[in-house]
């Protein structure tokens, strides 16, 4: 058993290293590709927190991103705050949105939950496009400020240690909750609701309090994201594709771990860049056809993700070794 740890833990020694030393080797494409793998990565731990823990199926969190992305940059080039800091505004917008959300829809099981988070994305992005003195309307914003201290970088190796930073945090993030005492509750409420209830957990709340923990931690993700592209705009931020986007990869990862959603965005993500770069001019939609067409296979035929199918197989040998 010990040596099994042993290697574990030096195999994630070396891929930690060969992580941090890919930029000084890969082109720039090469780092912008897994740059963006590790944004999403992040976006699908904190989708994780009330879809994979607390088995609520939301495909609204693109509302999240762009409540996180317009706070800190509202905060950023009306009043001066650097992103640092905003981000955490940016979260407790994002959060309390969450919040709001659960509290109106969690009630509701299934399909409903999951078309209620459609509709709130939807208003969101109506509320963003109507308030145009504060959000810029359909025009959106457009960041201006640069430097270090406002989280605007001149080189992509910079926002790919930021995004891998935030990725690591989101997996130790992660490890953390599924061995505290709420996480815990929060999967007794998953794989039976009266059972949780009948033991005294408040079924309700906990997923009301899921949902903005995930809410939150997605709107911090929001805040890097308007801070790498520059510029947002309703239309482009708020959008089901980033919804489904954010689901799919953290189903076909493993929902319920904490890798799932590294593994997922480690395959989905440059599988979607690159089938965009060579169709996306000729079949419009085509990230969220390959999305959902993989989210449903994987629903289907690997439930548990293929984080999941890995560790049923590991465990399958080990026992047969004994």
């Amino acid at each position: 058993m010990e040596l099994n740890s042993t290697w574990k833990w030096i195999v994630v020694a070396i891929l930690f290293i060969l992580a941090l030393i890919f930029p000084l080797f890969a082109d720039e494409f090469m780092v912008s590709i897994l740059m963006q793998a590790y944004l999403w990565a992040f976006l699908a731990m904190s989708w994780d927190v009330i879809g994979g823990y607390g088995g609520q199926f939301s495909l609204g969190h693109a509302a999240f991103i762009a409540l996180g992305a317009y706070t800190s940059t509202i905060l950023l080039e009306s009043y001066g705050v650097s992103p640092w800091i905003g981000m955490w505004a940016a979260g407790l917008v994002a959060g309390a949105a969450g919040a709001l959300v659960g509290f109106a829809s969690l009630r509701l099981r299934g399909p409903f939950f999951a078309l209620g988070t459609i509709a709130f994305a939807e208003l969101v992005k109506l509320l963003l496009l109507y308030f145009k003195d504060i959000t810029g309307g359909p025009l959106g914003i457009l960041i201006t400020k640069s430097g270090p201290e406002y989280m605007l970088f001149e080189s992509q190796a910079h926002y790919y240690y930021l995004m891998f930073a935030l990725m690591v945090a989101g997996v130790l993030f992660l490890k953390w909750f599924e061995a505290s005492r709420f996480g815990i509750g929060l999967v007794a409420i998953r794989e039976d609701e009266e059972a949780a209830e009948g033991v005294g957990i408040n079924v309700y709340r906990t997923k009301v309090i899921g949902a903005a923990i995930s809410a939150f931690l997605t709107g911090i993700g929001g805040t890097i994201y308007a801070q790498w592209i520059h510029f947002i705009r309703p239309d482009i931020i708020v959008k089901l594709e980033y919804s489904t986007q954010i689901a799919a990869i953290d189903v076909v990862g493993g929902a319920g771990t904490p890798y799932g959603g590294l593994i997922g965005a480690l395959i989905l993500v440059p599988l979607s860049l690159y089938l965009n770069a060579i169709f996306g001019g000729m079949i419009a939609g085509l990230s969220l056809i390959l999305y959902g067409v993989v989210l449903l296979v994987v629903v289907v035929m690997v439930p548990g993700g293929i984080y999941g199918l890995v560790r049923r197989k590991w465990l399958s040998r080990k026992r047969g070794g004994k």
